[in-house]
Formats: C-alpha cells, sequence, structure tokens
C-alpha cells in the first residue's frame, strides 16, 4: 500500500515548457551568446532544457562564471504571473496518502512558483533541491522515508525526468510513476508510465495490501 507520494512540479503539475520554456530560454540564450555561449552550448541547451534544470546543465557544459551569472539572472528574474496548474491537479487533494512536493532549482523561484500556482496547500512537505547534483534527489527521498518511517515500496514517486527524480526513487526502491504530459517525450526506466493524475489516483487506489 502506498503511504507516501512525492511529486515533481516542474512539467508534472504545471507546463513549464510550454508557459515558462521556450520564451524564457530564448532570452537566456540571447543574452548568453553576448558573453560567450558557443553554437555546440547552444544546441545541447536547448535539448536538455525540456526536462532538466539550468544549474544540472551549465555544470555538465561546463559553462563560464560569466555566462552562467547572466543566464541565472534572465532565469530568476523571468515572469511568472501567469502560470497555472495542470487541470488535473486538483485531484492530490482526493488522494488519501501523505504527499510531499520536491523540486529543483532556485529556491525563491521555485517557491514563488507554488505560490502563484496556489498549490502549497495540497502538500506536507515541500523541499526545493538547490544543488546541481541530480544524486542529492535520492539523499531528499532518504530523509522523507526516515521522516515517515515508511519501506521503499510505500512511497511513490511521480515526475516526468528520468536522469533525477524517477532515478532517485528507482535507486531507492521506490514505486517510480514516469508522468508524460507531452508527445514524444523520452520515456525512462519507471514502473509505470502515465499521462495525467487521473491515471496516479487508479494506479495508487490499484495497490493494496
Amino acid at each position: 500500500m502506498i503511504k507516501l507520494i512525492i511529486f515533481d512540479l516542474d512539467n508534472t503539475l504545471f507546463d513549464t515548457y510550454n508557459q515558462l520554456g521556450v520564451e524564457v530560454l530564448d532570452k537566456m540564450i540571447a543574452r548568453m551568446r553576448k558573453v560567450g555561449l558557443t553554437k555546440e552550448q547552444e544546441r545541447l541547451l536547448r535539448k536538455k532544457y525540456i526536462i532538466t534544470g539550468f544549474r544540472i546543465i551549465a555544470k555538465e557544459l561546463g559553462l563560464s562564471e560569466k555566462v552562467k551569472k547572466i543566464g541565472m539572472g534572465t532565469y530568476t528574474n523571468m515572469d511568472l504571473s501567469h502560470i497555472t496548474p495542470y487541470k488535473d491537479v486538483k485531484l492530490i487533494s482526493k488522494l488519501k496518502q501523505k504527499k510531499a512536493l520536491v523540486t529543483s532549482g532556485s529556491g525563491e523561484v521555485q517557491l514563488k512558483k507554488v505560490r502563484i500556482l496556489k498549490i502549497g496547500g495540497l502538500f506536507g512537505d515541500i523541499v526545493v533541491d538547490k544543488s546541481s547534483s541530480p544524486d542529492n534527489k535520492q539523499r531528499i527521498f532518504a530523509r522523507l522515508m526516515k521522516k515517515y518511517r515508511l519501506k521503499p515500496k510505500e512511497i511513490m514517486v511521480v515526475g516526468d525526468n528520468p536522469d533525477s527524480e524517477l532515478a532517485a526513487g528507482k535507486a531507492l526502491g521506490m514505486v517510480a510513476v514516469q508522468i508524460l504530459r507531452r508527445p514524444g517525450m523520452l520515456k525512462g526506466k519507471a514502473d509505470y508510465y502515465v499521462k495525467g493524475l487521473d491515471e496516479v489516483k487508479k494506479i495508487v487506489e490499484s495497490m493494496v495490501d
């Protein structure tokens, strides 16, 4: 039986890619080009930005401190006033399990997203992973497991990124559910694949002792 559900935020609970990603990325790249962003770095950034936070990509690409500073400045100051959650987010309140929100990025930006989306009250725990290391998600999940004194199979992780939250959940033996909100998204290693939270609810309800 699932007793705790850990949710990702971006592209899981709201459409980050279409509401923020394209416009913000274009602005970031235009400004970073002026301080040394190469064409190859731009190509990889556009490819990976769909599912991975800027801090992690910047580290992987070895961007200079100047380029990173310009990129983060653009990201931190982006307009979030128009963002809205996916319509099925309302289903989270109907789940009887404990719920946690674990998201990566700037603490200021991620918590501002939560406030504007008005979803903070749905979760008993909200954790922002500010590191540039995907491995840190595993440590955060392990702390939540210890806090609630649960076994790995009693915890479900719901997210879109196969290299971050899903990999962390699988490594700990938790139930991993990849949510594929957009056509053509790359499938990773997961126990279940869904298109929306209605399917997550059905899976949870089917997993009874």
